[in-house]
């Protein structure tokens, strides 16, 4: 084989392993949707009067069509649903905290052949013939104790919010139906899980069309990486118009640290704790045909989400699978691709010639060995209005990677950047390197879940949507 198509499929390999997992976090979970994590999010609060508390949320099953019914998008009843919180010993990738969503759905006796019909009253009024209800678990696993919440402080049932189907069905989303599926638990925390805007944004296929950027990508300059950043066609958003499926929890700050106190001191032990998702089924299930399946056992890792392009952009293809079940605090066994990227020496340099720092990444290796979340506690959530998309990279350190990781955060160019040696302390030679697209098709919410409101069925379309920007489908 010539060298020059050597390299060329090296680098078109190299794009499966890198990206194929972008929301299709390896090949065994292309088979199990809903226990496929796609993004997890840790960020102190900027919703007005709560910067005392910490938000956590992820997000799973991605690229969901609003329009995908009669049945719709829902939690599995057989999957738990984690988040983990470190917040001792240096922050070694063991957890300390957990919270567990465990969801259960009720069928309702109907004629219909949908799961909803007529104008909805109510999150679980009689128009919803697939109520999904759910408890949550807060675990201390150094007390040993676990207590338990399926009702809010009020006694109501904490029930998962129907999709958006549209301006029949569904008027007035967010305001009739949205606010409704957040709860406030009796211990102070506040929970959310239902359909919600995937708040991700990435140029997806331009980038797995082996690297086929549009300009003016990937180096971006000017006005290219300012402000929301060209329409489509210059800049396509991959996720635009889809729905996922969110879970979030707002907690206060003093839930969560070692010595339940809210760190101010910078160099205190308990300035940083660090945060990571994880997806679980029972290790046992039975189809005994054509009862119901019955699930046995204990509950076994099959996914995990902390540092956003971990298992995107370094952990090989062969390797996917594996490293989703493995944990954190065994992460140096995947050192040798995380300290010396193949994405930065075979692409960055080897096809656009960018000199990037030589192995191993200690850079790196800091951030995503073991691949949790860290979030500096000390650090003040900056204002919606003033947030930038690059986090420190632009001067704002309340985002990722060292104040934990927000909605609007734009990880795609932070991570490109990264690993072309941004963080490399003397090393200048690092790019604006990007994928054109900067920002959100529609805008965020400024309070919890800070997720924009589901797109609806009835106004979905590729088309007029918002990939170009255009109608608004949440509406």
């Amino acid at each position: 084989m010539l060298p020059t198509m050597k390299r060329l499929t090296a680098v078109a390999l190299t794009i499966s392993a890198s990206f194929a997992a972008s929301h299709r976090n390896g090949p065994m979970l292309l088979e199990d949707q809903t226990a496929n994590l796609n993004d997890y999010y840790i960020f102190r609060s900027y919703e007005s009067g709560r910067a005392d508390r910490v938000v956590m949320s992820m997000s799973v099953q991605g690229f969901q069509n609003p329009d995908n019914g009669p049945s719709y998008y829902k939690f599995s009843d057989s999957v738990l649903y984690r988040f983990n919180i470190n917040n001792s010993r240096g922050l070694d990738g063991n957890a300390d905290l957990q919270v567990d969503l465990v969801f259960r759905t009720e069928l309702r006796d109907n004629p219909t052949f949908v799961s909803y019909f007529g104008k909805i009253s109510s999150i679980d009024g009689p128009e919803v013939f697939l109520v999904q209800r759910y408890t949550v678990v807060v675990r201390n696993l150094k007390t040993g104790t676990a207590t338990f919440y399926d009702k809010d402080r009020n006694g109501k049932m904490l029930t998962v919010a129907p999709p958006n189907l549209g301006p029949k069905s569904t008027p007035n989303y967010e305001e009739n139906l949205g606010k409704a599926a957040i709860f406030e638990l009796a211990n102070g925390m506040r929970v959310f899980a239902g359909p919600r805007d995937d708040a991700f944004y990435f140029d997806s296929g331009a980038t797995f069309d082996t690297l086929n950027f549009r300009a003016p990508a990937p180096v971006l300059a000017g006005m290219a990486d300012q402000g929301n950043g060209p329409a489509a066609p210059a800049a396509v958003d991959g996720f635009a118009g889809y729905n996922i499926s969110l879970i979030a929890i707002e907690a206060p700050i003093t839930m969560l640290t070692a010595d339940g106190t809210a760190p101010t001191d910078p160099r205190s032990p308990n300035a940083k704790i660090a945060g990571w998702a994880v997806t679980a089924r029972q290790l046992v299930t039975l189809r005994p045909s054509p009862g119901d399946p019955v699930n046995i056992g204990e509950y076994m890792q099959i996914d995990r989400v902390g540092n956003p392009l971990t298992v995107e952009a370094l952990i090989p293809l062969p390797m996917k699978d594996k490293w989703n079940r493995s944990q954190p605090a065994d992460d140096r066994q995947w050192a040798q691709y995380i300290g010396d990227p193949f994405f930065a020496s075979g692409i960055l340099k080897g096809v656009y010639g960018i000199n990037v720092p030589p192995a191993p990444r200690n850079d790196l290796l800091g951030v995503f060995v073991p691949d949790i979340t860290r979030i500096d506690l000390t650090i003040a959530p900056t204002p919606m209005a003033s947030q930038s998309r690059l986090g420190p990279l632009g001067g704002d350190n309340a985002g990722w990677p060292f104040g934990g990781r927000r909605i609007g955060d734009d990880v795609v160019d932070i991570g490109f950047r990264a690993l072309a040696g941004v963080l490399v302390p003397g090393f200048s030679n690092a790019p604006p390197l990007g994928d054109g697209v900067n920002s959100n098709d529609i805008p965020y919410l400024n309070r919890f879940p800070f997720h924009a409101p589901p797109h609806a069925g009835f106004k979905h379309s590729q088309i007029e949507g918002t990939n170009g920007r255009g109608m608004n489908t949440n509406q």
